[in-house]
């Protein structure tokens, strides 16, 4: 036992275990009460982290789903970039093949009576079925480009003729708004507008369009040399040798060689110029005659 002093006599006398129990027991109401308090500061802290952790899985969510959105979108610009990127010519080339093999495929699936009915109506021969496959599709994409190259020609000669009244000054234009009837105050883009319309219906396209032929065929022919063309000439039942043209050219040459130029007239001495015809009145048109021989002269001698 441990004698305390100060205290009273009951307490005095105190076991040396008690005290230390005592102590123990203030230890560990310390260590709990830290501990508590070590706890609270704890579950506070978490749930800030996990309402952290919670926003930041949300915000991912939220890119997760905005991302295919996103990628979708740059991929459809990136298919727009390389759409613009390919020029026409090779866009209708890619259009043009994949056309022809899905043809092909349509043809091999059909029956070998209806393949030869169908080369048959094209003016094309039948043989084997491959082969016969190849010149339908040929025929076909002929016939496409064709109609791509006739549009391409339409369109041209329109936009010509457009162009071709832009050009016009407006006094200009004027006419030939009336000329085809137009009439009222209107500006130079309505002008070009009516007479396009009408040009139209006149069948202004159509004209235009012989006339562009015909001048292809002009160049076409003037390409080839002397052999060929009288050839052809000789097939189709033309003669070369047409009078007309003939003697247009025999002039044409004389007058290179100058046998239709003027012919020089020697010129009188100045004395006889000058002396008088005595008896005899001039005639006005001997006095002109004679005038003009004397003007060329002088105009030679320039």
């Amino acid at each position: 036992a441990q004698v305390i002093k100060g205290a009273p006599s009951s307490f005095r006398t105190f076991p040396l275990h008690h005290a230390m129990a005592i102590q123990k027991r203030k230890a560990v109401t310390k260590v709990s009460a830290a501990g508590s308090s070590f706890k609270r500061g704890a579950t506070a802290a978490l749930k800030k982290e996990l309402k952290a952790a919670e926003k930041e899985q949300d915000e991912q969510e939220v890119e997760k789903t905005e991302e295919p959105e996103d990628e979708e979108e740059a991929n459809d610009e990136e298919d727009q970039e390389e759409e613009e990127d390919i020029s026409e010519e090779d866009r209708v080339a890619q259009e043009e093949e994949q056309l022809q093999v899905a043809r092909k495929k349509e043809l091999r699936a059909i029956y070998i009576d209806e393949l030869k009915q169908m080369a048959t109506s094209k003016g094309l021969e039948t043989c084997k079925k491959d082969d016969m496959i190849e010149a339908v599709v040929a025929f076909e994409a002929k016939e496409r480009a064709d109609a791509r190259a006739h549009k391409a020609k339409l369109r041209a000669v329109v936009v010509s003729k457009k162009e071709e009244l832009k050009a016009l000054p407006l006094p200009e234009l004027r006419d030939v708004c009336n000329d085809y009837g137009i009439k009222g105050q209107l500006t130079k883009p309505a002008r070009i507008e009516q007479i396009l319309k009408l040009w139209q219906q006149a069948d202004g396209v159509d004209k235009a369009l012989a006339t562009m032929a015909c001048d292809e065929r002009e160049q076409e022919l003037l390409g080839m040399d002397k052999v060929a063309l009288r050839r052809l000439c000789e097939k189709v039942g033309v003669d070369p040798l047409v009078k007309q043209v003939m003697v247009e050219r025999l002039v044409r040459t004389e007058n290179t060689a100058g046998k239709f130029a003027r012919p020089t007239i020697a010129p009188e001495s100045t004395e006889e110029q000058e002396k008088p015809k005595k008896g005899k009145k001039a005639d006005m048109v001997d006095a002109l005659l004679e005038n003009e021989s004397r003007r060329k002269q002088e105009l030679e001698l320039k």
